[in-house]
């Protein structure tokens, strides 16, 4: 969740104007700041992708006036605030790489923005490169990040580390070889809302804790929801594998299927046998394809879910946040409790804030009264 004041979260409950601007950055430098944005725009996050923070914007300009950002370098990060409840606050949604814009002779200039993972995705190794045996996960990480992005910050927030023993050689994808490895200590690697590259524990459905409570009624944020199902990205099996290069070591593997004969997508039931595959040559031990094949399969079986909040923006959450929410019903008093991973934002600069989220546990009905 994005750092912010208390006064900040509870002025979404109530009357406000939100803005957005922005700063065009060079060399880490700020050449103009404070732009402003028109309405147009807006930023998304996704856990899935793989890059974290995406947006687009718009900025007004006069046809005469000269243009000071560009796809050669320049970065944008975007604020986005409130005046409200005598307070003027903004917060940091992100810092882009600018990867194209437009400009129409009426005085505006149209651009779309990719988070910082474009810069490691786009630096593909030259050569097949070998990962450095025997050296630490976490500094391994950073110095292929900080290869391409020197000024980069790579915040460890992780609880685990371990030396490389895989011997394959990485062919071309740099961002791949990154995940990987992050995924061999069960974390995630990616560029967060400060233009900072975050490497965190995977989040475990069974245990979250929700950061934030949406909540309905007359004084709540939660203005509508809409439930969705779907099989697209729901499995009930996953098999982890090791795929070295290395044929004197025998290879690895492990699974996880949902094995309750009463749930609906137990794996020999009339849901049929959906499986998801992974495999990464830096799983060293069954147990590690074991731990991750039983992560992936809490989190490819959680209902989707989608809740659209009206009218109400709620910029300071972002993937891979978990919340809870609290439904009051006013017919027959009850609240119902829910525990949501986020794994998908929308946020327009003008219009409802929305989000796709997993479901982390049953929901809880409680007596209102």
């Amino acid at each position: 969740m994005i750092p912010t004041t208390d006064l900040f979260k509870e002025a979404m409950r109530y009357s406000r104007t939100m803005t957005a601007r922005m700063d065009i950055v060079y060399d880490d430098e700020v050449i103009e700041a404070n732009v402003p944005l028109l309405g147009s725009g807006g930023v998304s996050t996704d856990r899935s992708s793989n890059i974290r923070y995406q947006a687009t914007a718009e900025m007004g300009m006069y046809p005469w006036d000269e243009v000071l950002l560009g796809t050669e370098g320049t970065r944008a990060r975007l604020y986005y605030g409130l005046s409200s409840l005598g307070t003027n606050e903004f917060i940091q949604v992100g810092e882009y790489q600018i990867f194209d814009y437009g400009r129409t002779n009426r005085g505006s200039l149209k651009l779309t923005l990719k988070g910082l993972e474009q810069f490691l995705i786009e630096a593909q190794f030259i050569r097949p490169r070998t990962p450095p045996y025997g050296a630490s996960t976490v500094a391994t990480i950073a110095s292929l990040i900080t290869e391409v992005l020197p000024s980069a910050q790579v915040v460890s927030l992780q609880s685990s580390d371990k030396l490389i023993t895989a011997t394959g050689a990485w062919e071309k994808d740099r961002w791949g070889a990154i995940t990987q490895l992050a995924a061999s200590i069960n974390a995630e690697i990616f560029c967060g809302y400060d233009g900072q590259f975050y490497l965190v524990d995977a989040p475990d459905l069974n245990t979250l804790v929700g950061q934030f409570q949406l909540d309905g009624g007359p004084n709540g944020v939660l203005i509508t929801e809409e439930r969705t199902s779907t099989r697209d990205t729901v499995y009930n099996a996953v098999s982890v594998s090791s795929n070295s290069s290395d044929q004197t070591v025998p290879p690895l593997w492990a699974w996880a299927y949902d094995d309750d004969p009463t749930s609906k997508t137990y794996f020999y039931g009339p849901y049929g046998q959906r499986v998801r595959f992974y495999s990464s040559q830096f799983f060293t031990t069954e147990a590690q394809c074991q731990a991750y094949a039983d992560r992936l399969l809490t989190e490819s079986l959680a209902p989707r879910k989608s809740l659209s909040l009206g009218a109400s923006p709620i910029p300071f959450l972002e993937a891979g946040d978990p919340i809870r929410t609290y439904t009051t019903q006013t017919v027959m008093p009850s609240t119902t409790v829910e525990t949501y991973l986020i794994q998908k934002t929308s946020l327009p600069f003008r219009g409802a804030w929305s989000a796709e989220m997993l479901v982390a546990d049953d929901s809880i009905t409680e007596d209102a009264g």
